[in-house]
């Protein structure tokens, strides 16, 4: 491994991040499921204040940078084994944690599959990008 294949593209990191946030504004619309996550949800309906929008993109930016960072050492560069971190770490880390909710807390588990199903799209679809673009900045000249 070559030391320019060590480095992680901050770029693609807050592009990927944004870009999952923007599908997981569609993913709460009302285009997909955001009809069952308001009549499911135990928050009031108060509009959101608008510094929310400014600090929400971070928790993706924050788990691009993870999935970048583990992509990055662990030296993976094709799609495939991307997915399987994405899907090993959602498991591990959001589709436990929201068991917990749904079994602890009362949440109805069709809660707790919105949620899960947005991050496991998220963890996917970052993971898949991030792993393409850094296998392209690795080896420019090799096909995917």
């Amino acid at each position: 491994m070559n030391i320019n294949d060590t480095k992680i593209n901050y770029t693609a990191v807050v592009v990927t991040g944004l870009m999952a946030f923007a599908l997981s504004l569609l993913w709460y619309s009302p285009l997909l499921f955001g009809n069952i996550w308001m009549a499911l949800r135990d928050a009031p309906v108060n509009p959101l204040p608008g510094w929310t929008f400014a600090f929400a993109p971070l928790r993706e930016i924050i788990t691009a940078f993870l999935l970048a960072h583990l992509i990055v050492r662990l030296g993976i560069m094709h799609w495939k084994n991307a997915l399987g971190l994405g899907l090993g770490l959602w498991f591990a880390f959001y589709f436990v944690q929201l068991a917990g909710a749904v079994l602890w807390d009362n949440k109805p588990w069709q809660l707790g599959m919105v949620h899960g199903g947005d991050w496991l799209m998220k963890m996917l679809f970052m993971s898949v990008v991030l792993s393409v673009w850094h296998s392209k900045k690795s080896s420019p000249n090799k096909a995917m």
